[in-house]
């Protein structure tokens, strides 16, 4: 149950992400969700609270490429990860 509850969460977040134009470089996995980051929007998230992880690209596959002022970042969500959670990550994302 608790396995399923973090893998919905992480499939809400990649479709907020993907409808805000920041769309995961891989498919989503379980609880993760890799995308890429441009540096305003790591610097408002952060300047928000926001807790994730820096991904190395050096495992991206031939063909993606990020671009320039991205960062490529995991985000993890787990059983402890609201809706509410996700919405606000979202919406602090999608702030003009």
């Amino acid at each position: 149950e608790h396995a399923r509850h973090a893998n919905s969460m992480a499939d809400r977040l990649a479709a907020g992400l993907a409808a805000a134009g920041l769309a995961p470089v891989w498919p989503v996995e379980a609880n993760e969700v890799f995308v890429p980051l441009p540096a305003r929007i790591d610097e408002r998230l952060k300047a928000a609270g926001a807790s994730y992880y820096p991904w190395n690209t050096d495992a991206l596959a031939n063909g993606i490429s990020l671009p320039r002022d991205a960062t490529l970042v995991r985000l993890v969500t787990s059983f402890a990860t609201t809706a509410d959670d996700v919405d606000r990550f979202v919406a602090t994302v999608r702030a003009s």
